[in-house]
């Protein structure tokens, strides 16, 4: 499975890029990308602008290494 590192690269964005694109903090986009626990929701806004610039669906089930908390 994909990292959000991956993803992120795939998608060739840079960290404040993407944190742009999904609304999100950019420590916030890090620690996501760095494992550290991200609130659900904002995960989730992470991996809805990486699909939307990579133009296809995505799963946080099926990006490895996201910690989510509620």
């Amino acid at each position: 499975m994909p990292t959000l590192e991956d993803l992120r690269l795939e998608a060739r964005l840079s960290v404040s890029a993407l944190s742009r694109e999904a609304k999100v903090d950019m420590k916030t986009v890090k620690r996501a990308i760095d494992g550290k626990p991200v609130q659900k929701l904002k995960a989730v806004a992470i991996v809805d602008a990486l699909a939307s610039e990579l133009k296809r669906p995505l799963k946080l089930e099926n990006i490895d290494g996201i910690n989510i908390y509620f």
